[in-house]
């Protein structure tokens, strides 16, 4: 492994030449097959985003036009208030989901695939690969590190650089072990612990440390996080996307990951991202870097003057470095890495706030002159998902907070003058609600994921919304303040320790220590708030009365779907803390030869499948939906 001298720029180019002629297209009927499904959903998701929109105006027109007709003929006061603030709430609750439309609206039909390419034979570019490292547990890295210095590529045409932002001298002293039986694998340290920024700092020492090499630096740079365990064809994979297109300066793959829990108990499955999102944002040229797996022309990093530290979304920040100076990033939808969640919520939760300030501090960056030559296609590529995140997010906990107050008053949620418009709403709703179904589902079969009535907006789980907020709200101070972007100290994936043996134990740990107590007094408070509307409705003088009078309080099925969402998804991190799932012994999530000690993750652990959560909850919220309205409007 390794090379001695660095190429002249005409032998360069002769090696890019034929490597390129020797590009071929996968014939792989298994994947062809999977483009076919995809395409074949997604094709079909913008006229049901249009027939979402259409039908989400239809219903707000009308209810709107019903407020107006109940003030009319008397509603007036408190009544009054609550009805309004609760239009209001239900229509500011919708924008996730038509910001989702929107997108779908201008991606989607354009969506399609990245040819899947081989790059054959041994003429073949130059490649650093770079593994980050952060104090993450010694035998994730080594099984990277052995997985990258044992790939299907000539061995004088790359190396494995480790980078260690441990300081860790057992970590030198293994890779030194290592590189006596493999010549081109390197460790390097700055000799400094950072406290953030650290992946792009220490990827630019990386950057800069291979210049020491024989040789130099070498064509392609490559990066993999600690964890991720790269497929053996994994850079003849994405090299052929660099050789054929001269403006193509990046190219990744997806995250896939080995060790989730059975049932995704906290949603940490990211295949709607990976399949949905970023093959329709690569038919627009607004495909982002997505952190680890991708290969990258190391002189169009130098010409954006190496990895940007001024986020901690490095990843995308680079991405629109790249296209600003004229480059174009594609996105290759193969399967070429596996890696590791955080096997604690706690570690989970980090991280999703980490990714939540990432967002808002990139989407800022926007303004930096260094991103300034991109398109307007391409900054609203990337400015529109973090704007509609942030959004969703502040509207989410204001939702939090209000809900329970309107349920607490007992006042009617919908207004309508007569029993025939209250029939006619229904119909309107139940048109808005089956558009949304056809929506979701297409999403969601596009991704091979489950089903869920929340679509895009809330696969992550709205659980983690309040802590988002939280550190949206940090963000925000930081600018004002001149602090810039909140520190978040990298911690490395931690292996699963159940810190409290009883189920006492970990309830205070969660409650407490983990700030669920939150997620408890949500959950209170919303059914509080619906006992309210119950006691409200409890002197109705027959039980279809009672019914008519509970369906436009907590049971207005738009209503229903926002608490009794709250309330399942807050239950979820309680749920996780209290009966956390079984730990999973990472030796038994791979397969290791005994001979060379290389080890990938056996197919039971890759199976999605198994990933699979339980839509007893879907189903049942969206049983009582329609069955609400059927029944309502029997009655009427």
């Amino acid at each position: 492994m390794g090379h001695a001298a660095p190429p002249s720029p005409a032998a360069k180019e002769v090696t890019w030449k034929v490597a390129a002629a020797n590009v071929q297209p996968l014939d792989d009927p298994h994947e062809k097959q999977r483009e076919h499904e995809q395409l074949k959903f997604m094709n079909r998701v913008p006229k049901a985003a249009l027939a979402s929109i259409l039908s989400s105006w239809l219903y707000f027109g009308y209810a709107f036009k019903g407020l107006l007709d109940a003030q009319t003929a008397g509603l007036s006061g408190s009544d009054l208030k609550v009805a309004w603030l609760s239009y209001a709430l239900q229509l500011a609750h919708a924008f996730p989901a038509g910001a989702a439309h929107l997108l779908a609206l201008s991606t989607m039909g354009r969506a399609k695939r990245q040819p899947l390419l081989r790059l054959t034979g041994d003429t073949c570019p130059a490649v650093d690969i770079f593994v980050t490292y952060c104090g993450e547990e010694l035998d994730v890295l080594l099984d990277t590190v052995k997985a990258a210095a044992n790939l299907d590529y000539p061995k004088d045409r790359y190396r494995v650089i480790v980078l260690d932002d441990s300081v860790s001298d057992k970590v030198e002293t293994k890779i030194q072990e290592f590189k006596a039986e493999n010549e081109g694998v390197h460790y390097t340290t700055r000799g400094i612990k950072p406290k953030t920024h650290s992946k792009a700092g220490n990827l630019n020492h990386g950057l800069e440390f291979v210049s020491s090499l024989p040789g130099g630096p070498s064509e392609i740079a490559a990066v993999l996080d600690v964890d991720m365990i790269p497929s053996q064809h994994w850079l003849r994979a994405l090299l052929p996307h660099l050789l054929l297109d001269p403006k193509v300066a990046l190219a990744n793959p997806p995250q896939r990951h080995y060790n989730i829990p059975d049932g995704d108990p906290i949603g940490q499955v990211m295949d709607i991202l990976f399949d949905v999102v970023e093959p329709s944002k690569n038919a627009t040229n607004s495909a982002w870097c997505c952190g680890t797996g991708f290969v990258v022309r190391r002189d169009a990093l130098d010409g954006i003057r190496g990895i940007p530290e001024e986020s901690i979304n490095e990843d995308i920040l680079t991405s629109f470095f790249l296209k600003a100076a004229g480059w174009k990033i594609v996105y290759v939808h193969e399967d070429v890495q596996w890696g590791l969640v955080p096997s604690t919520i706690t570690a989970h939760l980090k991280r999703e706030q980490r990714s939540c300030a990432g967002i808002a501090s990139t989407a800022a960056m926007l303004w930096n002159p260094q991103a300034q030559s991109m398109t307007a296609e391409e900054k609203y590529g990337a400015l529109f998902p973090g704007f509609a995140f942030s959004i969703s997010v502040v509207i989410d906990v204001v939702a939090m907070v209000v809900l329970p107050l309107l349920l607490l008053t007992g006042a009617p949620l919908v207004a309508c003058s007569t029993d025939s418009q209250r029939w006619t709403l229904s119909v309107v709703w139940l048109v808005k609600f089956c558009a949304l179904f056809s929506y979701n589902l297409l999403v969601t079969k596009a991704a091979n994921y489950h089903f869920s009535l929340a679509g895009i907006s809330s696969i992550s789980g709205t659980w983690a919304i309040p802590y988002q907020f939280l550190t949206l709200v940090r963000f925000g101070l930081s600018v004002i303040t001149g602090g810039g972007v909140p520190l978040f100290t990298p911690s490395g994936l931690k292996v699963d320790v159940r810190s409290a043996r009883t189920a006492a134990g970990r309830a205070k740990k969660a409650l407490w220590d983990d700030g669920f107590i939150i997620h408890l007094a949500i959950i209170g408070s919303l059914l509080v708030g619906v006992g309210a509307s119950l006691r409200a409705v409890s002197g109705a003088a027959s039980l279809q009365h009672f019914w008519l009078q509970l369906f436009i309080r907590a049971g207005w099925p738009e209503i229903f779907l926002i608490w009794s969402t709250f309330i399942i998804d807050c239950w979820v991190p309680l749920s996780y803390a209290l009966n956390p799932p079984k730990p999973m012994a990472r030796s038994s999530l791979l397969e290791r030869n005994l001979k060379t000690q290389l080890a990938y993750p056996t197919p039971e652990a890759k199976d999605q499948t198994r990933i699979r959560p339980s839509q007893t909850a879907a189903v049942a919220k969206m049983s009582y939906c329609i069955g609400a309205c059927i029944l309502t409007m029997y009655l009427t």
